[in-house]
This record gives structure tokens, C-alpha cells and sequence, in this order.
């Protein structure tokens, strides 16, 4: 019995030595995390782990090895709610409370990965200066830092080195911006900008003397087009930070945070670029410009705003090239009957092709996708659009204005007088533009538009609702496609199971047929989401003699949906749930873009 004490004393106390170790190792995880950050209170988090390493030291010797749990909780709860913090100010695919972050910490306590070390600074004699250690950094904590020697300074500067006597300023968010710092050299972002007229912006300006705010904002537009993000959001919240937040496959995700001034100065700069008014912050401004990165041309649209805790701003992100519009409709996601039908559309002498959803659905792509599918030699196509948003070759387009008063409809009538075959209006939004484009479908034009609208039967309503005569709808609408996009599943990490019986009765698949369908997992190469890039849902009605006859002032929903049924057009769910079948997507997503 007695011989069970040195046992139990030396468990304790392997124990305790656990947990002292634990708490130093966090206070030194955090402070190298938390600099990499550049957290607001990056150097506090250490002192709150040495703190409880101090209390698991007292209250052993107080209350004996009953405070070892409660400093492991405290512990726990101290690098939990740093993770917290850590997270919000870091892109997804370096935050640690996610599954691939877990993995990568794990990783590192048990050395399974190498860090590569940093570059040493140098003296003026231009020595390896060695870096303060943690508790160096410990000690200094909340003291100003000491005076260089003056001749240390002039060393420093005589060699070309940034001065060692001036303590850099303190800088917010990832991009290193904060107040306004000494002039060093700073490494050159590999983008060019252009402004709306083609003149480069801040032509003639090396990298050293180029403003931080510039040089943050074209980091950030290279880590836009890097996780081929279509959209940027800088949003003030509150008085003290921006957040900066990509849309990337549809879904916005938390990229960085900086803070107020850095943000204000951020937008300062793209205004500049954009030709909009940097000095105006009351009302709302929009403006473009064009960044050249690694031989890709993008279009950038800026919209500013102001709202009641700053100003706002968005920007999309346009590849000039078009991506796989070039490749035509067999890029897009179209299953082989669709394609089918809609080839032989499109192909026709004369009609309207229109192609709805909401913003963001991808109908633009759609249609220029089409269009790719037409000879440019042979026929003279000329689009309308509210921007032009991808260049074509061999193809007329026109950008509507309407702060000078070329609208849609006004354009329209002009382009009828120059012997179009093939026609692209952006956007059919009032009576006018619609009835024009649906006269230009009736005296031998092919017409292709886009329309806000939940499905291809409620085009027909949605139609009405703008006050078209139904003949014109009937005679001159050839076919409606309604389409949404919906993320992909990560190929790495994609997780198997056994359909649901349910699933397979509705899409009328017998039990047996389809053995495994796939959902979402994440991985590293997904940044933790289980998806990457994006596939198009859609659902195609074909105009036929039956829905022509049904098309009236006041139509029948349930009998246009009934008659489309027939004519085989499966709805946006049910197309989703064919892709599932294949292991494209999952059913959660398409659950998500069809309700």
C-alpha cells in the first residue's frame, strides 16, 4: 500500500510538469502566431498563459495539485478564445479552429513539418544580429525601446539599409499599413494598373516611393485574382477596423481586418485608380479600372458608398478574357440534352433567347457562352450591355450610358438600322426595351437577353408584369433558360455514402442503381470548405404549341408548369439532384441555391 505512494507522487508531478511545459508552449505559439497576424494585442496573450503557469505554481504549493485541472481549463480557455481572435484577422486557409488547421497544429507539436528559417538582420558592420528571444521580448514588454548610437544610424543608411535608429511605426492589418511610416524599400507587387483611358496608374513610380495605401490594395487585388474571388467587400465596422471579404465559388469568406485609417487609406487609393472623386464621401460614386497580372487582363468595377459607420466599397473582378465563355456551351455544366436543344436555338434564323436568375447566377457567361457558339465571320453580332464586361474579337459591342441618356431602348434602335443577324441586350428592364427586342426577334433578328426571374415559367409572368402584349410573348420568345450555379465538391476530400432511398424515388432511380453519392468533407486544398469551383444548374424551357396556347393575359402557373413537364424540362432541383448523382456536387448545396 505505502509502496504506491513515490508511484502516485511521481504521476502527479509528471503531470504538473505537463502542464507547466503546456502553458510555456502556448505563451510561445501565441506570440509567434499573434506577430504573423499582426494582432492588436498580439503581446498580451503570452503574459495570459505565463500568467497561469505562475498560478499553477502558487496553488500547488497553496492548495496542493487540485489547481492543476483548473489551470489546464484556464489554459484551455486562454488559447481557445486566441484562436478566436487569431482566426478573424487571418485568410481561411491559416486559421487554426478549423479541421485542416487542427491537423496543421498537431502536425507541428509533434515536429512533423519543417519551418524554414527566417532571413537574419543585420548589423551596420553587416553582421547576423541575433533576434531577442521570448523572454527578452518578455522583459521589454510595455518600455520604450532605447536610442541607437547615432553613428550606428549613418552606418545603417551609408550602406543602403534601412535606418536602425527610427522604430517602425506600428502598421494594421496584413497588408502593413497603420500610420505612415519611414521611407524603406519595399518589395514590388507584380501588377500593373490602367485607368478607364488606358494610361498605366502611378506610371514612373518605383516601388520605395510608391504610397503604402497603393501598395496594400494591389496585394490585395493579386490575393482576389490568386482564389479567383469575383467580388472584394471593404466594410467599416465600427470606428476602428475595416473587414475585408472575398466572394470566392458565391460565398463571401472573411479575408482580412485592418484597421480604420489603413481601410480609409486603401480606398483613398482605388478611388484614385477608378477616376473617382477622393475627396467626396457623402453620396454614392462608381467608377473601373484594369489590372494586368501574370499576362491576364482583369476589369475591375468599383461601387463606393456611404453608410452610417464609413464608407464601403465593392469591387468585381472581371477577367477580360472571358475564361470559359471561350470554350462555348459545353463548358459550362450543361447536361447532353440541354446542350442539344439549346444548340439547335441558338442556331436559328430568328427568336429570343432569354436566360434568367438572380444576380450572380451566372447568366452573363451563359450568353456570351452562346454567342461563342456562333460564326462572327459569317454574321454581324453586336451586343448592348450596362458594362461591357468580357471583349470579344470579331464582335461589335456597346456600352450603355445612361447619365448621358443612351439607354437599352435608345441603343436598340440605332443597331436595327445597321443590319444586325444577332443581337445581345445585357438586360431587358422596362416595357420598352422588351417590346423593342421582341419586335427585333419577329423581322428576322436572333435575340439574346437576360431577365431577373426564380424560373423559366415565371419569365412568361415576369414578362406580363413589365406590360407586354402576350401575342408578342408567344410569336417571339423562342426559349427560356433559368439557371443557378452551385459549388463543386473538393476532389480531394470528397466524402462517399449510400443515397438516401427517398433521393432515388423522386428522381425515379431504382434502389441498387446508384450505389454512392458524395458530400462535402474539407481539406487544405479547399481551404476547409469541401468545395471548389462551381457547376451551373439549369432548367430549359422550349417553346412548343402547348405553352404558346396557354401564354395569355392572365396565365395559369400550374398549367404552364404541367405543360413543361411534358415537354421534358426538369426543374432547377431536379437537375442538382442529377448532378449529385454524379458526384459533381452534394445535396446540401443544391438544397441551398434551389430554395
Amino acid at each position: 500500500m505505502l509502496s504506491a505512494f513515490p508511484i502516485l507522487g511521481l504521476v502527479l508531478l509528471a503531470i504538473f510538469t505537463a502542464t507547466a511545459v503546456a502553458c510555456v508552449a502556448a505563451a510561445v505559439f501565441m506570440e509567434t502566431e499573434g506577430t504573423k497576424a499582426k494582432l492588436a494585442a498580439a503581446d498580451r496573450w503570452p503574459l495570459y498563459a505565463l500568467a497561469t503557469a505562475a498560478a499553477l505554481l502558487i496553488g500547488t504549493m497553496t492548495v496542493g495539485f487540485y489547481a492543476v485541472p483548473l489551470c489546464m481549463a484556464a489554459l484551455a480557455g486562454v488559447f481557445v478564445s486566441f484562436a478566436k481572435v487569431h482566426d478573424k484577422a487571418v485568410p481561411e486557409p491559416q486559421r487554426i479552429l478549423t479541421p485542416a488547421g487542427r491537423q496543421r497544429l498537431i502536425g507541428q507539436i509533434f515536429k512533423k513539418g519543417e519551418v524554414k528559417p527566417r532571413a537574419a538582420a543585420l548589423d551596420a558592420a553587416g553582421k547576423p544580429i541575433k533576434p531577442p528571444s521570448f523572454l527578452d521580448r518578455l522583459k521589454s514588454f510595455g518600455k520604450k525601446p532605447a536610442p541607437q548610437p547615432a553613428a550606428a544610424a549613418g552606418s545603417a543608411a551609408a550602406a543602403g539599409k534601412p535606418d536602425a535608429a527610427k522604430p517602425a511605426e506600428k502598421s494594421g492589418g496584413m497588408f502593413g499599413m497603420g500610420k505612415k511610416a519611414p521611407a524603406v524599400a519595399r518589395e514590388a507587387v507584380p501588377i500593373s494598373l490602367l485607368k478607364k483611358n488606358g494610361d498605366p496608374a502611378f506610371e514612373g513610380q518605383a516601388a520605395t516611393d510608391l504610397a503604402e495605401n497603393v501598395v496594400a490594395a494591389q496585394k490585395m487585388l493579386v490575393a482576389s485574382i490568386k482564389l479567383e474571388a469575383t467580388d472584394i467587400h471593404m466594410e467599416p465596422r465600427g470606428d476602428d477596423q475595416y473587414h475585408v471579404r472575398f466572394r470566392v465559388d458565391g460565398v463571401l469568406q472573411n479575408f482580412n481586418t485592418l484597421s480604420f485609417d489603413a481601410g480609409k487609406g486603401v480606398i483613398s487609393a482605388l478611388k484614385v485608380v477608378s477616376d473617382m472623386d477622393i475627396s467626396e464621401r457623402r453620396r454614392p460614386q462608381d467608377g473601373g479600372f484594369a489590372a494586368i497580372y501574370e499576362g491576364s487582363r482583369y476589369d475591375m468595377r468599383a461601387a463606393s458608398t456611404p453608410t452610417s459607420g464609413g464608407e464601403k466599397m465593392v469591387i468585381r473582378v472581371l477577367k477580360s478574357s472571358g475564361g470559359m465563355t471561350n470554350s462555348g456551351l459545353g463548358a459550362i455544366g450543361l447536361r447532353t440534352p440541354i446542350l442539344t436543344q439549346l444548340r439547335e436555338v441558338i442556331h436559328k434564323p430568328y427568336g429570343m433567347f432569354l436566360v434568367t436568375g438572380p444576380t450572380g447566377s451566372g447568366k452573363t457567361t451563359t450568353v456570351y457562352a452562346s454567342l461563342n457558339e456562333i460564326d462572327a465571320t459569317q454574321h454581324n453580332i453586336t451586343t448592348i450591355e450596362d458594362p461591357v464586361e468580357y471583349r470579344l474579337d470579331g464582335i461589335t459591342q456597346i456600352s450603355v450610358n445612361t447619365q448621358a441618356g443612351v439607354t437599352f431602348a435608345s441603343i436598340l434602335r440605332s443597331v436595327l438600322r445597321q443590319d444586325p443577324d444577332v443581337l445581345l441586350v445585357g438586360e431587358i428592364r422596362d416595357k420598352e426595351t422588351a417590346e423593342i427586342a421582341c419586335q427585333a426577334a419577329l423581322t428576322g433578328h436572333f435575340v439574346f437577353s437576360t431577365l431577373h426571374a426564380n424560373d423559366t415559367v415565371a419569365t412568361v409572368t415576369r414578362m406580363l408584369d413589365l406590360g407586354l402584349d402576350p401575342m408578342l410573348i408567344q410569336t417571339a420568345v423562342s426559349a427560356v433558360l433559368a439557371q443557378r450555379l452551385a459549388r463543386r465538391l473538393c476532389q480531394t476530400c470528397k466524402e462517399p455514402y449510400e443515397p438516401p432511398a427517398d433521393l432515388l424515388a423522386r428522381l425515379a432511380i431504382k434502389p441498387g442503381v446508384v450505389k454512392t453519392i458524395y458530400r462535402e468533407k474539407g481539406c487544405d486544398a479547399c481551404g476547409g470548405s469541401g468545395y471548389k469551383g462551381r457547376t451551373g444548374l439549369h432548367e430549359l424551357l422550349v417553346m412548343n404549341d402547348e405553352i404558346r396556347g396557354l401564354i395569355t393575359a392572365q396565365p395559369s402557373i400550374q398549367d404552364l408548369r404541367a405543360a413543361a413537364r411534358r415537354n421534358q424540362t426538369r426543374s432547377l432541383q431536379t437537375d442538382g439532384l442529377l448532378k449529385v448523382m454524379k458526384g459533381l456536387t452534394s445535396v446540401n448545396e443544391v438544397i441551398r441555391v434551389t430554395t
